[in-house]
């Protein structure tokens, strides 16, 4: 009875362990890129600063479908810590130890100590696409993975028999409190709700029918500011997501074809751009992940492990089955069809995260209970799955990969052209999206700065509505663009000459260019100049 207990701390202690490693190595990869944020981070950083001055925003500006819950993680750590790149990168660093405790605990309950230790390990030395995705300040990505995990944790305790009833109850009840939350934060949360839904509804229904209403209960609770928002605002989430996303039915062979071709081989490395492994280094560790996947849907009704957890393998095998289809029906992949080329929906299915890692130490687990013999095998998958993975990381340029996916000519640092604004004593700027909301955050508004093209040409989403108007309303005005370093005779100074504005020009950096009209000006008047110039 005693020897019990002491596996367990020894099987907490080594998931303990694998957390630690995975935040020094996502570490590691913060400091090399000198903790480099991109534009869409930058607005999480800007209404975290919001928040601190008094606002209480429920979404974010624009999306009323992704949660402003991280924005008030960080501006908790900045009211701490102060503003800053460092501590705006602190919250999804954070969550990624978060998603390796839990995705260990995950492989634990579902098959045994040893495969929980091993599936923190593989999530700890992971892929270098989740290395870097998920420790990005994007508003729903890295809370998406913990908050699914822990349902799953909550679900697989609900509905296992074994369970005393008190404990199976709580466990309804928290998982109806973290689903309304991830209800709010992010509908990605689908790939999670649909297998818990069909596996507790199977084998919950011997809980009391109270411990269901509390259930119910702590969803509205959970997902409260979500039904506070749409009650105000014409049920604005459910417009916008079930207004038209394309032609699921019609692309759907494209879109899975996209995610067979272009996504599966991401998630197992990173973005093709980044040229980070050799195309069979990619396929063996498509194999080895995929084959976990294929464990687990095999396992999800049978295998050598306690029974008492089958109803928890059986919802990592519909995530593994679900994951795909939701994708592809929920029409949002043919946005990964875009004439540009962009990794638009990575981070749509980066939820695979929760079962990749816990497939593949459940096969090594696998083969070690089969034959002894094929010890010495799964530890040299398992070891060379690793590698690779490390492999990755250190061959990333952190500077490209923790660019944006849809801007990727952010300059290194914008302290020259701040320096340059701040000496010319102008306070309002035009200028490309991917600079924008980064100029704003490192002056702390000081700066207003918008992309004239982006909004009124292109009609983008509008994050900040009083910005453009402030910028407008403004006296003097500079417009920056990013260039080619040595270029010359660019579409904005074709612009500014051929409306016949009066204007001075100066270069801050090789790859920054400033024209500041001498006379008020309307950015119409040279639009055709301040579009996307690549």
């Amino acid at each position: 009875m005693r020897a019990l207990p002491h596996r367990r701390r020894r099987t907490v202690w080594l998931i303990a362990l694998c957390v630690a490693l995975g935040l020094v190595l996502r570490l590691v990869l913060l400091v090399d890129s000198g903790w480099r944020y991109d534009y869409d981070e930058g607005m999480v950083g800007l209404q975290a600063l919001r928040i601190l001055r008094g606002d209480r925003p429920i979404f974010h500006p624009g999306q009323p479908y992704l949660a402003a819950l991280e924005s008030y993680a960080v501006a908790a750590l900045f009211e701490l810590f102060g503003p800053g790149a460092v501590t705006l990168k602190l919250v999804p660093w954070l969550l990624a130890g978060g998603y390796i405790a839990t995705t260990g605990w995950i492989g634990w309950r579902a098959f045994n100590a040893r495969a929980g230790a091993l599936s923190a390990l593989l999530a700890a030395l992971a892929p270098t696409y989740l290395l870097v995705v998920g420790i990005k300040t994007w508003g729903a990505t890295a809370e998406t993975l913990v908050l699914g995990n822990v349902a799953l944790l909550a679900a697989g305790t609900a509905a296992d028999s074994t369970q005393p009833g008190p404990a199976r109850r709580r466990a309804l009840i928290a998982l109806g409190l973290v689903g309304g939350i991830a209800f709010w934060v992010s509908w990605l949360c689908a790939f999670y709700a649909v297998p818990i839904l069909v596996v507790v509804a199977w084998h919950g229904r011997d809980v009391p029918r109270r411990a269901w209403l509390w259930a119910g209960l702590a969803f509205l609770a959970g997902s409260s500011p979500l039904w506070a928002y749409n009650l105000r605002h014409d049920f604005a989430t459910f417009s916008y997501l079930f207004q038209d996303q394309g032609n699921a039915w019609g692309n759907l062979w494209p879109v899975l074809e996209h995610l067979n071709n272009e996504l599966a081989p991401r998630m197992v490395s990173g973005d093709p751009r980044w040229r980070l492994l050799s195309w069979d280094a990619v396929w063996y560790l498509q194999i080895a992940y995929q084959g976990g996947l294929a464990g687990l849907v095999a396992w999800g009704w049978r295998g050598p492990w306690p029974g008492h957890a089958r109803p928890f393998r059986q919802m990592l095998a519909l995530f593994a089955l679900a994951l795909p289809a939701i994708y592809a029906l929920s029409g949002y992949g043919g946005h990964a069809l875009n004439e540009f080329g962009f990794d638009a929906t990575g981070r749509y299915v980066l939820m695979i995260h929760t079962a990749m890692p816990v497939g593949l130490a459940a096969l090594a687990d696998a083969l070690i209970r089969w034959r002894h013999r094929l010890r010495l095998p799964a530890a040299a998958l398992l070891a060379s799955v690793m590698c690779l993975n490390l492999l990755g990381a250190a061959r990333a340029n952190p500077a490209q990969v923790f660019t944006s996916p849809y801007y990727t000519r952010q300059p290194a640092t914008l302290d020259p052209l701040i320096d340059f604004l701040d000496a010319q004593q102008i306070r309002h700027v035009w200028t490309d999206v991917g600079v924008a909301h980064v100029l704003m955050f490192e002056t702390r508004e000081r700066i207003l700065a918008a992309d004239w093209y982006d909004i009124y040409g292109a009609k983008g989403l509008v994050r900040f509505p009083e910005v453009p108007r402030a910028i407008y309303a403004a006296d003097r005005v500079a417009f920056v663009e990013v260039i080619v370093p040595g270029q010359r005779d660019t579409l904005a100074e074709r612009a500014f000459e051929q409306a016949g504005v009066p204007h001075a020009i100066a270069r801050v950096t090789p790859d920054l260019l400033v024209i500041i009209p001498l006379v008020p000006i309307d950015p119409a008047l040279v639009g055709d100049g301040l579009g996307y110039q690549f």
